[in-house]
C-alpha cells in the first residue's frame, strides 16, 4: 500500500513530530510505503525522516495560499499512484480536498484534526467551505474526544466519518538522573492561544512576592515572540525568563528541568504534554481541550483554570517546594504514556485505517 501523508511544514509542532515519529515507527510494516510531503520550506525534521530512508517532497509554496500548489500536488499523486493521501493541519486540508477532485477515485483522502479550535469557525462566510473541505474525506481522525465532540457540533453531518486514534510519542524506559538547570520549561509556539502572557505573567508575582530567583526557558517560536521579550524586559525579569527559540534537543531540556507548564487558553491533544510525560518531568497544564482526558489533576500532573495567572503561580510554588511530589506525580505520568500513548499502538490503528479505507471501495 503507497500512502503520502500531507502536511503544511515539518516546523517544529506537535502535529509534525507526530507526523515524524509515525512514519518512522510504520517503517518496520514492509507492506506500507510512506511518503510526506510538505507545502512550504519549513522542515525542521527533514533530516530524520531522509536518514529512516523516508520520501520527502516539498512543494516549495513561496506563500500559504499560492493555489498553483494543488496541480503539483495533483502531479505526485498521479505520478506515485498513492492508494491514501493522509492530510494534517490547515491549508493543507484545502489543498487536499481540492487535490481529490483531480484525481483517480481509486486514492482515498482522509484528514487528520489535531485542535479543538480555528479563527474559521468564527465566521459564518467559512463554514460552507468547511462543509466542502470535510466532505472529501472518507474519514476524520480526531486527536481527542473533545476534539471530536466540537468538530461534529461545529458540523453535525460529519459524525459518521470522525473516529479518535489519540496523539501518541515514543517512550524510552532510560531513566537520568540530571542536575536541573531550570525551574520552569515551557515548549510550545509563542502564540496567543498558548497562554505564555500568563505564564510570564505567574513568573513576575512569584519574583515580587518570594525569594526564589526563578530560572524559566521559553522554547519555541511565533508571531507573539517580540511582545512577550517586550513583556518580560518591561517586568525586569530578563535575568529569569530566557528565549531559547527552536530547540532539536527538547526531550534533553524536559531532563533538565524541574516542572513543566503549559497555560494554554485552548488545546487539541497536545504532544508536548505526552512528550513532557515520557521524560518524566511534573507537569502544570490547564483545563483545556485533551488535556483532562490525559492528565487527571493531582494523579499525573496539576491542573489549572485556564487564564487564571493566580492560580497558576500558586501551582508552581506548590510544586517547586515539593519534590516528593514531582517525583510521584512524574512516576504516574510515566506510567500512563507507557501503557496508553505509545506510537507503537498508535501507528497499528492508522495501518489499519489505513486498509479499512482502502477495502471499502469508492
Amino acid at each position: 500500500m503507497k500512502i503520502l501523508n500531507l502536511i503544511d511544514s515539518l516546523y517544529a509542532g506537535g502535529a509534525e513530530s507526530l507526523l515524524k515519529n509515525f512514519v518512522i515507527e510504520a517503517k518496520n510494516y514492509p507492506n506500507f510505503k510512506i511518503d510526506v510531503c510538505t507545502l512550504y520550506s519549513r522542515n525542521v525534521y527533514k533530516e530524520d525522516l531522509l536518514k529512516n530512508g523516508i520520501n520527502l517532497y516539498d512543494l516549495s509554496l513561496p506563500f500559504k495560499y499560492d493555489f498553483s500548489g494543488i496541480f503539483k500536488l495533483v502531479k505526485l499523486i498521479r505520478e506515485n499512484s498513492y492508494d491514501i493521501v493522509h492530510v494534517h493541519l490547515f491549508p493543507a486540508d484545502l489543498f487536499g480536498a481540492l487535490a481529490s477532485l483531480f484525481v483517480d477515485k481509486k486514492t482515498k483522502f482522509i484528514f487528520s484534526e489535531h485542535s479543538i479550535y480555528n479563527r474559521r469557525r468564527n465566521f459564518k462566510l467559512y463554514k460552507p467551505i468547511d462543509i466542502f473541505v470535510y466532505s472529501r474525506y472518507k474519514r476524520i481522525v480526531c486527536v481527542s474526544n473533545l476534539v471530536k465532540e466540537e468538530l461534529i457540533n461545529y458540523i453535525p453531518r460529519l459524525v459518521s466519518k470522525v473516529i479518535v486514534i489519540k496523539n501518541a510519542i515514543p517512550v524510552d524506559d532510560i531513566k537520568e538522573d540530571i542536575q536541573k538547570i531550570y525551574d520552569v520549561l515551557f515548549v510550545g509556539r509563542l502564540e496567543k492561544e498558548k497562554g505564555v502572557d500568563i505564564l510570564i505573567k505567574a513568573v513576575y508575582e512569584i519574583q515580587s512576592k518570594q525569594s526564589l530567583n526563578l530560572k524559566v526557558a521559553l522554547v519555541g517560536d511565533g508571531s507573539l515572540k517580540s511582545e512577550y521579550k517586550k513583556l518580560v524586559k518591561y517586568l525586569s525579569l530578563e535575568d529569569n525568563i530566557k528565549f531559547l527559540g527552536i530547540r532539536r534537543d527538547v526531550e534533553k531540556l524536559m531532563r533538565l528541568s524541574k516542572i513543566f507548564v503549559l497555560p494554554s487558553r485552548y488545546e487539541g491533544l497536545p504532544m508536548v504534554i505526552l512528550e513532557a510525560m515520557a521524560n518524566r518531568i511534573p507537569i502544570i497544564a490547564t483545563k483545556v481541550g485533551g488535556i483532562p482526558e490525559v492528565i487527571e489533576d493531582g494523579i499525573e500532573g496539576l491542573l489549572v483554570e485556564p487564564e487564571s495567572k493566580d492560580e497558576l503561580t500558586k501551582k508552581i510554588l506548590y510544586l517547586l517546594n515539593n519534590p516528593s511530589l514531582r517525583e510521584q506525580l512524574s512516576k504516574n505520568a510515566f506510567e500512563k504514556v507507557k501503557s496508553e500513548y505509545s506510537i507503537q499502538s498508535y501507528t497499528q490503528r492508522m495501518l489499519k485505517l489505513y486498509e479499512e479505507v482502502l477495502s471499502e471501495g469508492s
